[in-house]
């Protein structure tokens, strides 16, 4: 088993326009947090990373309680969109490739039912 895992709600008939509706799916539970997510991607992407001892200053900027700034982390985490690397939250390249694995399995069904 895996060591950080999550689940994440998929509308199969809905197109995913963005990076909210990603993670819309993913704080499916507690959708405001998705706002909060995707200024800390957001926040990542201008940063390249985030010191972990600067928690207090981050969770100022997302406009958020102890308790949410480690619920988006412990989530963005277990989907593998964030790592922690030398102390520092950075972007990570898991999920896309769960994602991109997921993708190239049904494609290979499709390919071989329409052969």
């Amino acid at each position: 088993m895996a060591k950080y895992e999550t689940t994440i709600k998929i509308k199969a008939r809905d197109r995913v326009p963005d990076l909210r509706t990603i993670l819309e799916g993913l704080f499916y539970r507690k959708p405001l947090l998705a706002r909060k997510a995707e200024q800390l991607i957001y926040s990542l992407l201008d940063k390249k990373r985030l010191p972990d001892r600067e928690w207090a200053t981050t969770m100022q900027s997302l406009e958020c309680s102890h308790q949410e700034y480690y619920t988006v982390l412990n989530k963005l985490r277990d989907a593998g969109m964030i790592t922690k690397s030398s102390g520092d939250w950075v972007l990570s390249e898991q999920y896309g490739n769960r994602m991109q694995e997921m993708s190239d399995i049904w494609a290979s069904f499709i390919k071989r039912w329409r052969a």
